[in-house]
């Protein structure tokens, strides 16, 4: 099991079978999680950690999506710690002599968003929790569960699939991949009907819910890269 990943081998398969009872695409669902977890290490200001601080150094700051997360979970005094930090180092750049004003803030708005922190760690963990989940699915048991959830993101299904290699395995997660599909188009149909029929005391909570679920089956969650996703 990788380091970056957060479950214990003991544990695992309890978390993925949680995971794919979640309605979420499974690698997803763990991913928020992480996320969570790791904009909670910048909550609080604390730039003063060794580590935090050595990775500020290196990344500059966070990428555009990060930055909000966190302004998000900041209160006013956290923000401004973290972010009276984040400044110095941007103004190093600018007083710098042999950038210019224009090329140095470029400068850093690039490395910003190809090393934030937190972007660094979620691609980290992804690539564990695909090889992991992979590993899992391959249990007998866990199969049939899979088929009959809400299954992966598009993005996480092609990663699955590079991962697992043969082609039987792959046909089988391509088979499932179009039955949860078409169980979300029937909910989502399901839904239309009642409502123009004036029923909407009949529609299920899977029914409510299909169209957002379908939305994260095409492309994944909020702030997934694709291109991420799907590298070899």
């Amino acid at each position: 099991m990788s380091e970056v990943a957060t479950m214990a081998t003991g544990n695992e398969a309890a978390l993925w079978r949680e995971a794919v009872r979640s309605d979420r695409c499974p690698v997803c669902f763990l991913l928020r999680r992480e996320e969570f977890a790791e904009l909670s290490h910048w909550v609080g200001g604390d730039v003063a950690d060794p580590e935090n601080r050595r990775r500020l150094d290196e990344a500059g700051g966070f990428c555009n999506g990060h930055f909000w997360l966190l302004t998000e979970l900041h209160s006013p005094q956290s923000g401004a710690l973290v972010n009276d930090y984040i400044a110095g180092k941007l103004l190093e750049r600018l007083r710098d002599p042999g950038w210019q004003g224009w090329e140095a803030q470029a400068a850093w708005l690039r490395k910003a968003a190809e090393r934030c922190p937190v972007c660094a760690r979620l691609r980290a963990c992804e690539g564990a929790h695909v090889r992991e989940f992979v590993g899992w699915l391959r249990e007998g048991a866990a199969w049939a569960e899979y088929a009959q959830s809400r299954g992966l993101c598009l993005p996480h299904l092609l990663r699955c699939r590079a991962v697992a290699g043969d082609e039987v395995f792959q046909e089988r997660l391509t088979e499932a991949q179009v039955a949860q599909i078409e169980r979300l188009r029937g909910e989502m149909r399901g839904l239309v009907r009642k409502l123009e029929w004036g029923q909407r005391w009949e529609a299920t909570r899977g029914e409510w819910a299909a169209y957002e679920r379908a939305t994260e089956k095409f492309v994944g969650r909020s702030g997934l890269s694709p291109l991420s996703a799907v590298a070899d």
